[in-house]
């Protein structure tokens, strides 16, 4: 099967036949496995026929007693950037590998599908050319990234969307088509009434009242329980209810001079309450998501009392709008961090590694899920306070025993978020840790977690200190603002604590309690040595 003309000019002669225009985005599916070969046949694939624009999807399927770690493929990130391709690692639990990734292929119209093996395999092969559609090139790679085969699938049936509309356009009298088409109204009518009166509307009407009876039957739990969470909060009186009226005295009706900040989901502006109290308003844009973002972020703030999380002072739920007041702070330390000197910044580091280590502290505990430098807040004084807990999350523990459990809407920033959470959507304090670790690097390198150069390249600060690390060129990762005016010892504590922090491992990653230890012994330490000296 693997002829010599099938493999006939190997790699080169497939970029030229495979070639797009630039503007065109491709998406390539590669199969992986827990093997040497598939890093390797991922490296030359990468290097020699993935170009610009392009997204290659890594999948791998999970199969027991098998142990997959997506961190050995970290390497291939700066490849990826330096080529502006988007790479993505999935995880899958299957029970076919052949069908698992014959499916990606399908549901994200993959133009090719790309495959590594130690030997020539007729049968696996044979059964992935049969599987992938014709508009799928099949690629299939040796241990040495030499081209074994080219070849677009076999398969008939195609993509589901391109044969739904393939069966609608059809203007044949076969009983297939007709049931194709009869299948297709069907789907359709599901979200679009059908005025006809036809015999063929009554399969619509059919499909289509179930789906009523769920919705309004869903409808009507939705404002049950937010109902009862309006019952709650106001039961335990743990923060004031603001009316719509009396945030728009407090912002002098949302004035643009008063706005902060702004956000993908939120704006936020400095209010004057009546009671005299200067505080911000966080108003969230109006979304499917926005009522569970406020309700989510308000029971969690009104349980929490800890110096170094920020105070809630109420909240706003109308028809018209959905908003959290919290006590107001100065700046952040994504904005203050230049102006910062070294004790002040190891003040800082300590503060957040308190507010963290409450939350994790927590029955269940609470994961903030987006701890960034632009989340602390510092007061007159700089005292640190964890903010913005929209994307926070109560963690059952017996619900993610494994790392391979079904995944989570991921959120958070780039730049800051865990490998495990990016590629498997787990969840646990692990995640904050990792995240933590990265405003370290912040603190130590003065610089910001990803920084964009003249030409808008982006360039990942984690991966710019683990290779001056890697080298033992710690010296070089210190900000030059501090100008030397810092002492070495703590120094060298942070930057260890940054690097258990980072560690690809999330099992290997210490608690926030250990971090926070790790660091006050220190700073301790340096104390009743300089009041010695």
């Amino acid at each position: 099967m693997f002829g010599r003309s099938s493999a006939k000019g190997g790699i080169s002669s497939l970029l030229r036949s495979r070639r797009v225009p630039k503007a065109k985005k491709r998406t390539l599916v590669v199969g992986l496995k827990s093997d040497n070969i598939s890093r390797e046949m991922l490296l030359r694939l990468l290097t020699s026929v993935v170009m610009p624009g392009d997204y290659v999807l890594a999948v791998h399927v999970q199969e027991p007693n098998c142990i997959f770690d997506p961190n050995t493929f970290h390497r291939h990130e700066d490849l990826c950037k330096s080529k502006q391709v988007d790479f993505q690692i999935k995880v899958c639990v299957g029970e076919s590998y052949i069908s698992e990734l014959s499916n990606q292929v399908r549901i994200n119209f993959a133009a090719m599908l790309a495959v590594g093996c130690s030997s020539p395999c007729d049968q696996i092969v044979g059964k992935l050319l049969k599987e992938l559609p014709p508009t799928c090139l099949l690629l299939v790679m040796d241990k040495g990234g030499k081209v074994l085969l080219q070849k677009p699938g076999t398969s008939q049936e195609g993509a589901p969307i391109k044969v739904l509309h393939s069966s609608e356009s059809s203007l044949s009298a076969s009983s297939s088509s007709t049931e194709s088409k009869n299948k297709y109204l069907i789907q359709k009518s599901l979200s679009m009434p059908c005025s006809s009166t036809s015999t063929s509307s009554q399969p619509t009407e059919n499909a289509t009242f179930p789906r009523t009876r769920k919705y309004l039957q869903h409808k009507n739990t939705a404002a049950k329980n937010l109902f009862q969470r309006l019952a709650y909060l106001e039961i335990i009186c743990c923060t004031r209810r603001f009316t719509i009226d009396e945030l728009r005295c407090a912002t002098d009706n949302f004035s643009p001079n008063l706005l902060t900040g702004e956000g993908g989901h939120s704006r936020v502006y400095r209010s004057n309450l009546d009671n005299g109290q200067v505080a911000a308003v966080k108003v969230l844009k109006n979304t499917q998501y926005s009522e569970d973002d406020l309700f989510g972020e308000v029971e969690i703030l009104s349980n929490l009392k800890h110096e170094n999380i920020i105070q809630l002072v109420g909240y706003c739920y109308s028809k018209d709008m959905r908003a959290i007041v919290y006590n107001l702070l100065k700046d952040s330390l994504k904005q203050r961090l230049k102006q910062l000197n070294w004790n002040t910044r190891l003040q800082v580091a300590i503060g957040v590694a308190r507010g963290l280590e409450y939350l994790h502290s927590q029955t269940p505990p609470i994961i903030h899920r987006d701890v960034k430098s632009s989340n602390i807040l510092l007061s007159g004084d700089c005292r640190p306070q964890i903010s913005d807990f929209g994307a926070a999350v109560i963690h059952q523990q017996n619900q993610q025993d494994s790392a391979y459990v079904k995944p989570v809407h991921v959120v958070g920033t780039f730049g800051y978020l865990a490998p495990e959470y990016i590629m498997y959507g787990k969840v646990d304090e692990k995640i904050d840790v990792y995240s933590y670790g990265v405003v370290l690097l912040e603190l130590i390198t003065g610089k910001e977690a990803i920084q964009i150069d003249l030409e808008s390249h982006h360039e990942s600060l984690v991966l710019w200190a683990r290779s001056l690390l890697s080298f033992g060129l710690c010296d070089l990762l210190v900000d030059p603002d501090l100008s030397e005016n810092y002492n070495k010892d703590e120094m060298k504590t942070m930057m260890l604590a940054a690097r258990l922090c980072l560690l690809h491992s999330s099992s290997r990653r210490p608690t926030m309690k250990t971090i926070l230890n790790l660091l006050v012994c220190r700073f301790c330490v340096c104390l009743r040595s300089q009041s010695t000296g």
